[in-house]
């Protein structure tokens, strides 16, 4: 009104949460995101049977560094004392598993530390995703990394021919091959002579999964007699874990009589997986090894690598006798194949 002055309002603002208010939506947010990881944690720490969907998330147990360092990061901020310590020790203990030979039922040896200046010899696996790998490039690489024993998973007749055509048989002349459309088809290529095997109770597993012997010169000089079984398991879906767990399971009939040998291909299972690890040591006396866990080879994701930089698990492994060490464990990307190659030097003796 005229003659009384005019209050200057301030232009109004969202009000601000009260600090204590902040806090607690913090926390909400830290608790949302620690929860899982303890659940997973636990279930990895006790080796407990489970389904789905704990089977699948098992195999991201590395990943869930992640989620929870963000809810050491909110507690932080919500100034929740013990929150954050709890979640700083899930975030460290997911990284000591991470570096497997140290685990609990872990694999006590991990990779071998013997010389790798020693001539050994070079191994190569590779899921080929339903025969679409590219054949010149496998051969390639075979050519490159000099190869002498390739195992191909969901190995397609197709396939076959195209490796013939790109030159693979004059690099690795012998062969078992189990050609099959799909996922279904295995095979073994190798500079060495190879003796096909019959294993009992491999044929129960969902997809081929043939055993070859060949002869080597270890370390000392002498011959040395190995079997190789390459190995293909049906992948842990929500409505087929059991078959899952058959597969992985009928593998133990592998080791039964110890020798020296290899066991490459796609497990569909990681090391955090106590499937896989009951694998290992199926055969109390003569424990399997896994190259994949030695050092830092675990941040070496196999599966999925469409793209170069997309986040990924270890589904991929060779395993060997303790009589085999591994040296120069790496990992290669192999177009139109959703796997790694996965390539080690083995010494025997």
């Amino acid at each position: 009104m005229p003659g009384y002055p005019c209050p200057m309002h301030p232009l109004s603002a969202d009000p601000v949460p009260p600090l204590p208010r902040r806090r607690t939506w913090a926390a909400g947010i830290g608790w949302a995101l620690l929860v899982p990881v303890l659940l997973l944690l636990g279930l990895r720490l006790t080796g407990l049977s489970v389904g789905t969907p704990w089977v699948q998330l098992l195999s991201l147990t590395p990943l869930f560094i992640v989620p929870s360092l963000g809810a050491l990061l909110f507690f932080a901020l919500a100034r929740r004392t013990f929150p954050a310590l709890v979640a700083a020790g899930a975030a460290i203990a997911l990284a000591v598993l991470l570096v497997a030979p140290f685990a609990p039922a872990g694999n006590v040896r991990g990779t071998a530390t013997q010389d790798c200046s020693a001539p050994g010899l070079r191994m190569m696996s590779l899921n080929a995703r339903l025969g679409r790998a590219d054949a010149a490039a496998v051969v390639e690489t075979v050519r490159r990394e000099q190869v002498q024993l390739l195992a191909i998973q969901e190995f397609t007749p197709a396939l076959g021919a195209e490796l013939s055509a790109a030159g693979l048989d004059e690099l690795l002349p012998h062969t078992t091959q189990v050609p099959e459309g799909g996922a279904a088809g295995a095979g073994i290529f190798s500079q060495f002579p190879l003796t096909v095997r019959d294993v009992p109770g491999l044929d129960s597993m969902s997809f081929e999964n043939p055993t070859a012997s060949f002869t080597v010169f270890g370390s000392d000089g002498r011959e040395r007699r190995v079997e190789i079984t390459n190995v293909h398991t049906f992948p842990p879906l929500p409505d087929a874990v059991d078959s899952w767990r058959h597969d992985l399971a009928a593998l133990a009939a592998v080791n039964t009589g110890g020798g020296t040998r290899i066991l490459a291909g796609d497990f569909n299972a990681t090391y955090d997986h106590r499937e896989f690890r009951d694998l290992l040591h199926a055969n109390a006396d003569a424990p399997l090894s896994d190259a994949s866990t030695g050092g830092l080879a675990r941040l070496q994701p196999t599966w999925p690598r469409e793209h170069q930089y997309s986040p990924g698990i270890v589904i991929d492994h060779v395993l060997t006798s303790a009589d085999v060490s591994t040296c120069d464990y790496a990992t290669g990307r192999i177009p139109g194949s959703d796997h790694a190659a996965v390539l080690v030097t083995l010494n025997f003796g």
